[in-house]
């Protein structure tokens, strides 16, 4: 039994040692599995010398590298918490998740970072603020003792070997775009394996596979499917940000790989491209999109230019994967998130929690080994919406089908109530994105002294569009009292790190009209 995400790369550091396991094509930077379990063993006695200690909770808030990876499977063999913190943070954001989880210590990017810290948080001493340099000067120390035989290198891999509880804390799960007091589900190095392996049973990792990393460490899937495939023994082509289409066709020409997640933001970057642009994606035998919903056309788009395995993931902060939709399914089921994946398992709720048949919108729910239940340091708590029997309500909306489909029509809170009558911005939403002008659209509730509510549309469009034919061509499928009211005309839509709109920006645009 498996006990630490770190545990396979001992075996493949034997067995497959000189298979690539990651590298940096920007910096030309590679490690192979015999490498990286060197550098693992070095940076985890480093960390320890450094005062880092089995249970402590690390924040590391560093840019993507090859080190930044190292780090995250040393911390995990020590057996420390780590906290992820992206570097691109203000000041002022990356001072509210320390002040409001404590971290015994912060490893940031460079000297002038740990200086940040230190003169803004006094609760904290300079020992507890280490730089990536200072880390890095620490290993070396260490390298030098393996080769001049002052340290036995074997006898110190044979001390690595984990021995620790699945229960284990691994990591505090942020979901993207944390605002406010931040929440923190507690992951356990069980949840993580158990992610693990559902992925490599439903979306088909293994080992032989390239994947192409182009989305932050820090953000759930970046940082999840860069280690999944490490405990594989995959290898990852590790792209630091910034974004840029031109790099990763680059990258698919020159290395020839074949898996690669990417957020529908980067996928409609690429889709905006010259179409004889895209021929180095023949290479993908399957594209993961996930953050939120891809349209039915861009869908199309994808399987016809980018790549003909397309796999949709609906996915949470504290649950991994729940369903996955496949291109073969797209056709038959095209507003579909897919069906459940590995060991989970979904249901459909009313308000009192009773289940519902086939069809029915309500509350989604889902239970499996990789959902979390607790909060990071509160002891006795739970996560938000779960019930005695392990049941998980992440706040959507769906329904399933009578062949198991899962359909989400909404975030709960997002549901509009006109005179008493709830109605799904997902389905007005749909059929904004069917007018050919719109290129995206999100739809909210403004308050109304008459109905409380009434719908309102946010467009980004190809061309100036007039606010009378946008609702004739609703009406063609939307009833009256669903079709939007008011407009805002923007140039893009705010959102998130995973590439989800924020509608609570969206609403303001209707208080300042400052889209005029």
């Amino acid at each position: 039994m498996l006990n630490n995400i770190s545990e396979p790369i001992t075996s493949h550091a034997i067995n497959r040692g000189q298979h690539t396991a990651i590298l940096n094509p920007i910096t030309n930077e590679k490690l192979n599995y015999s490498e990286l379990e060197h550098e693992i063993i070095k940076t985890s006695l480093a960390l320890q010398e450094l005062g880092i200690e089995k249970n402590m909770l690390v924040a590391i808030s560093l840019k993507d590298s090859i080190i930044h990876v190292v780090i995250q499977l040393s911390l995990a063999r020590i057996g420390c918490i780590h906290l992820p913190m992206d570097w691109r943070w203000g000041d002022e954001e990356k001072l509210n998740l320390i002040t409001h989880f404590k971290p015994e210590t912060i490893i940031v990017e460079d000297a002038n970072s740990a200086k940040i810290i230190v003169s803004h948080l006094s609760l904290m001493n300079k020992e507890k603020v280490i730089n990536v340099d200072k880390l890095i000067e620490a290993s070396q120390i260490i390298e030098n003792d393996f080769k001049s035989g002052k340290v036995d290198f074997f006898r110190t891999n044979q001390n690595f070997v984990a021995n620790y509880s699945q229960n284990q804390p691994l990591l505090i799960s942020l979901s993207s775009g944390t605002t406010g007091t931040p929440r923190g589900p507690q992951i356990n190095h069980s949840h993580m394996i158990s992610r693990f392996i559902a992925q490599s049973i439903s979306l088909k990792f293994s080992w032989y596979d390239q994947f192409v990393a182009a989305t932050p460490l820090y953000f759930g899937g970046g940082r999840t499917f860069v280690l999944s495939y490490l405990f594989m023994g995959g290898t990852i082509i590790l792209l630091p940000p910034p974004w840029r289409p031109e790099t990763f066709l680059k990258t698919l020409r020159e290395y020839k790989p074949n898996v690669t997640f990417l957020v529908p933001t980067q996928i409609r970057d690429l889709l905006s491209l010259e179409t004889k642009k895209l021929k180095d994606c023949a290479t993908l035998t399957s594209v993961i999109s996930s953050g939120s919903p891809l349209h039915e056309n861009e869908r199309k788009s994808v399987i016809d230019n980018i790549s003909s395995g397309l796999i949709e993931y609906y996915a949470s902060t504290e649950g991994g994967g729940i369903s996955a939709l496949f291109a073969k399914d797209m056709e038959e089921s095209p507003s579909s998130v897919g069906k459940p994946i590995f060991r989970v398992e979904v249901q459909i709720t009313d308000n009192n929690k009773f289940v519902q048949p086939p069809n029915t919108i309500g509350m989604v729910r889902y239970r499996g080994p990789a959902v979390t239940s607790k909060l990071f340091g509160e002891k006795n708590s739970k996560q938000k919406g779960e019930t005695e029997d392990g049941w998980f309500y992440p706040g959507d909306l769906g329904e399933l089908d009578k062949n198991g489909f899962l359909y989400l029509r909404g975030r709960s809170k997002d549901v509009i109530i006109r005179g008493g009558i709830n109605i799904y911005p997902a389905e007005i939403e749909r059929t904004l994105l069917k007018i050919e002008s719109i290129n995206e659209a999100a739809v909210l509730g403004i308050k109304d002294e008459r109905y409380g509510e009434i719908v309102a549309a946010v467009i980004v469009g190809k061309k100036v569009l007039d606010d009378e034919n946008v609702k004739k061509l609703c009406s063609d499928t939307l009833a009256t009292y669903k079709i939007p009211e008011k407009f805002a005309y923007v140039g893009e839509l705010p959102k998130n790190s995973g590439g989800k709109i924020i509608k609570s920006e969206l609403t303001k645009l209707f208080i300042t009209k400052s889209w005029l």
